[in-house]
């Protein structure tokens, strides 16, 4: 299961090009599948995950999107809407978490691990990270999220934006990489123009 390794930001391998069997094994460790009949344990696992993630990226309705992410292991809280075709990290979806409220428009990219060719190892590093967006934040449309930000509660990330480090909560950014555009005024929890 997937919710064998810790979920906090963890180094990974850089990327090198290995026979299949290397790679699968490579693979199921850093999963925390660890044993000779955990491998196979783990490609199952990773192909039903696969399945499930393309379903939900051409899925009609929020309401399947947000249940088909659930299954792979993405934490999803109350009234959450994701749009059409959003890419939630492919190889860690449990190190995404979102919480209640959240409105995820369409073709945006969360993502939650970096893993460069061990040729560029002296550049930047390999790692898995958490994402998480909180309570009423708004992605909109065209996003990328990269790994180990927190979307600030009630924030809004606006169209096309890049997010490298952590949002704020109650404010406007965008932009690449995204900054700070505006802070939101709040009215009895809410925020107004």
């Amino acid at each position: 299961m997937k919710d064998k390794i810790e979920i906090k930001r963890q180094k990974l391998d850089y990327h090198s090009e290995t026979p299949f069997m290397k790679t699968l094994r490579r693979s199921a460790k850093e999963h925390g599948y660890d044993g000779f009949l955990e491998t196979p344990k783990f490609f199952f696992r990773e192909t039903i995950d696969i399945i499930l993630q393309r379903i939900a990226y051409f899925a009609p309705y929020s309401g399947i999107r947000v249940w088909l992410h659930r299954r792979r292991g993405v934490k999803i809280g109350k009234n959450v809407h994701i749009g059409p075709l959003v890419f939630i990290e492919p190889v860690f979806p449990n190190f995404v978490f979102i919480e209640d409220g959240v409105s995820i428009a369409g073709q945006n990219y969360i993502l939650t691990h970096n893993k460069p060719l061990k040729y560029h190892q002296n550049v930047t590093e390999a790692f898995v990270a958490p994402v998480v967006i909180k309570k009423n934040a708004w992605v909109t449309v065209g996003s990328i999220i990269l790994p180990g930000v927190t979307i600030g509660e009630g924030s809004i990330v606006a169209a096309g934006a890049v997010v490298t480090k952590d949002v704020p909560p109650n404010c406007i950014v965008g932009g690449v990489p995204a900054k700070v555009i505006k802070e939101l005024e709040l009215s009895n929890q809410k925020p107004e123009t």
